[in-house]
């Protein structure tokens, strides 16, 4: 596909997250429960892309519970970590937020029944919905990858803890924040340590964050011996982090925890939303940040830096469970960048990592055609350009091809 692309592409990366839409953060769309028995909005974001060239790409999923209050904060910083000024630090996700029906919240959100609260204990009722009937959908509608991450902050933070405890195959991993674990006589924190022993919870990660609510003045080691009603709440919290620094690792459970001194319940889930999702995603990295400098470093051989993408990937697809692989967009865009300098063997080197990650999209033969085609080699570009052809019809390349069949040999 013969595209004039600048230098200045790579340069100005974040204009690809700009631009006249950039004030719309995600829409709205509805899935009727017939376990719940009622319609339920849902909030979602998905990244754009564009299969007209590309294939489709694969997206982590994140789920987020009291989704009305959480998930612009969410997108933006996704948006800014994944995409602005070429960061890296997390990859593009799917946002899917989960706004509560009026006065359903503390029956979704708390998994036993507590007999103080008769609207109370319908969390696996809710938890089958997300099961059965909203994650299919969602997987059914968006471009998603079989890594689904579940927030959830207070009682949203309890429902967290009791999906990894009771059905920890249905996300790969759990971001509870300041979760309301004196529920019900602190029944959450026993079911942890009465099942976690029992459950092998090796490729699921679990990311805790623990806000301020102690009384004013007082320190953790005077919170641990207090027995006044106004601490229970980081206290049992703090006895689940003790838990699980001691049982964590023979459940095979990847975790991290942070307190927040100077956050209470109410401010604590921004930096904890941050914090968690680094500590998920810490390898996504590729292997620096920003890393179309990387892809410009001349000192780095095109051997040495393909040997880089496919060890990174590797090691990532490692992590998560499925294969993850590179930006096709990017890797082509960089191709093309280098065929413009006349760097054959990178440009050669960019375009063939798309041959071997995207295997039957058309666009990368087209792309592998055109350095050929620049390098004068005209037989090997009309077989790309063949191959391409084979697996999509377009008029651009076959005119390519028609030209390089009809041209006198030399």
């Amino acid at each position: 596909m013969k595209r004039n692309i600048l230098i200045m592409a790579f340069v100005c990366l974040s204009l690809w997250a700009t631009g006249q839409d950039q004030i719309k953060i995600g829409h709205v769309d509805t899935v009727y429960s017939g376990i719940l028995k009622e319609k339920r909005p849902i909030l979602i974001y998905s990244p754009n892309f564009d299969t007209s060239y590309f294939s489709r790409p694969q997206f982590p999923v994140l789920y987020v519970l009291d989704g009305d209050g959480y998930f612009d904060d969410l997108v933006t910083m996704i948006r800014q970590m994944a995409v602005i000024n070429g960061n890296t630090a997390l990859p593009e996700m799917i946002v899917v937020g989960i706004p509560n029906t009026r006065g359903h919240r503390t029956r979704d959100l708390t998994p036993t029944s507590n007999p103080m609260d008769k609207t109370s204990g319908g969390g696996e009722n809710f938890t089958a919905f997300l099961e059965k009937e909203l994650i299919p959908y969602v997987d059914k509608n968006y471009a998603t990858a079989p890594y689904r991450v579940l927030a959830g902050h207070s009682f949203g933070g309890l429902m967290v803890i009791n999906t990894l405890v009771n059905h920890p195959n249905l996300f790969s991993a759990y971001l509870a924040l300041d979760p309301s674990m004196f529920y019900n006589n602190e029944d959450m924190v026993k079911q942890v340590m009465a099942k976690m022993g029992k459950t092998n919870l090796k490729e699921k990660t679990l990311f805790l964050g623990v806000g301020n609510t102690m009384n004013t003045g007082m320190d953790t080691l005077q919170m641990r011996s207090d027995t006044t009603e106004i601490t229970h709440h980081i206290r049992t919290i703090f006895k689940l982090k003790d838990y699980l620094q001691l049982n964590a690792k023979s459940a095979n459970l990847r975790w991290n925890h942070k307190y927040y001194p100077d956050d209470d319940h109410s401010s604590m889930p921004l930096p904890s939303e941050y914090d968690g999702l680094r500590f998920i995603f810490q390898s996504n990295r590729f292997p620096r940040n920003q890393p179309q400098n990387q892809f410009m470093d001349k000192t780095i051989s095109a051997v040495q830096l393909r040997n880089l993408v496919d060890e990174h990937y590797k090691r990532v697809s490692a992590e998560r469970g499925y294969t993850v692989k590179p930006q096709e967009g990017l890797i082509n865009m960089f191709g093309y960048v280098f065929l413009q300098q006349k760097d054959f063997e990178r440009s050669k080197m960019f375009f063939q990592i798309n041959i071997d990650y995207f295997p039957g999209n058309f666009n990368t033969y087209d792309g592998m055609g055109d350095c050929y085609l620049a390098m004068g080699d005209k037989i090997t570009a009309a077989k790309y350009f063949k191959k391409a052809l084979s697996l999509k019809f377009t008029t651009e390349i076959k005119e390519k091809l028609d030209k390089l069949v009809s041209s006198p040999k030399p």
